[in-house]
This record gives C-alpha cells, sequence and structure tokens, in this order.
C-alpha cells in the first residue's frame, strides 16, 4: 500500500511541477519570427486566423476568458498593426476580428514555433511504447477528469457563497 501511496505522491508532485512550467511558460514572451508576443496573443492571433469575423465574445467562449481580458488583447494586436476590427453589417454593436497582412505572417511564425516545440517534445518521447503512452494518457485523462470536479465544486461553493 505504502509503495502505491508513494507513487500516487510522485504522480501528484509532477503534475503540480507540470502546472508550474506551463504557468512560467506562458507568462514569457516568444519569438514569432522577427515578432514578440505573449503565449496569450499567439492564441488570439490562431483564433482569429482559423475563424475569420470572430468576435471578441467567441473569443472569450473559445479560450473560456472573460470578455475584457480578450478585450485587452485585441487591443494590443491592434495597437501593433496584427488585428483589424470592422462594425458587423447586421449588428452595429458587434465588431469582426480579421488578420492583418502582417498578422497573417505572424500566424505562420506562430504555426512553425508551435510546430518545432511539438517535434522535440515528440522526440523526447520516442523511448515510450504506443502501449505506455496509451497508458498515460488514461492517467492524464483521469487527473484532468478530477481537475475538471474540483473546478466544478468550486464554482458551487462560490455561488452558494454569495
Amino acid at each position: 500500500m505504502k509503495t502505491r501511496e508513494g507513487l500516487l505522491q510522485q504522480v501528484w508532485e509532477a503534475q503540480d511541477e507540470a502546472y508550474e512550467l506551463m504557468v512560467e511558460y506562458d507568462s514569457l514572451p516568444h519569438h514569432y519570427g522577427d515578432t514578440i508576443l505573449y503565449q496569450a496573443e499567439g492564441e488570439v492571433i490562431d483564433l482569429i486566423a482559423l475563424h475569420p469575423g470572430v468576435t471578441i465574445t467567441d473569443l472569450g467562449n473559445i479560450l473560456k476568458k472573460t470578455v475584457s481580458a480578450c478585450s485587452q488583447i485585441v487591443r494590443k494586436l491592434r495597437t501593433k498593426g496584427f488585428v483589424e476590427q470592422t462594425r458587423n453589417e447586421n449588428n452595429n454593436r458587434l465588431y469582426n476580428l480579421t488578420l492583418t497582412e502582417e498578422g497573417r505572417k505572424i500566424y505562420q511564425d506562430h504555426q512553425a514555433f508551435t510546430q518545432n516545440c511539438r517535434e522535440a517534445t515528440y522526440r523526447l518521447l520516442e523511448e515510450f511504447t504506443e502501449e505506455e503512452l496509451k497508458t498515460h494518457l488514461r492517467v492524464q485523462r483521469r487527473l484532468n477528469q478530477a481537475y475538471d470536479g474540483d473546478v466544478k465544486r468550486s464554482r458551487e461553493r462560490f455561488t452558494r457563497a454569495k
């Protein structure tokens, strides 16, 4: 029993470490070609490229962020000349987002950057068999269920406390 508990504790600690590394990674600026952007800005550029005409509200729903947070990112990208905002023809209160030519170049550079990261990660995982990777995936999905449950319970408690 102690061995299993010890292994589960190591899994817990490895998840904590992975989370901290992801938070740090997301907080750092990255070079996409000649442009330096934060991860959140790159994500928004990707979404606008994939969904031309998307609105800030749509971005918020996709990214699970507030409209205000998305609006701030879009404002920065507009100021940098990467995103254009045009009034929706059918609803004057909505603005549709598209990439400028420079924004499309950054999208391509971001895709290349992401592909390089993915390839480096895949090389690190070459030693594992397909069966080991499938097992890890099963474990990770179960951990994600636990995290999802934690989030739901926390939201419920917060809502009741209001």
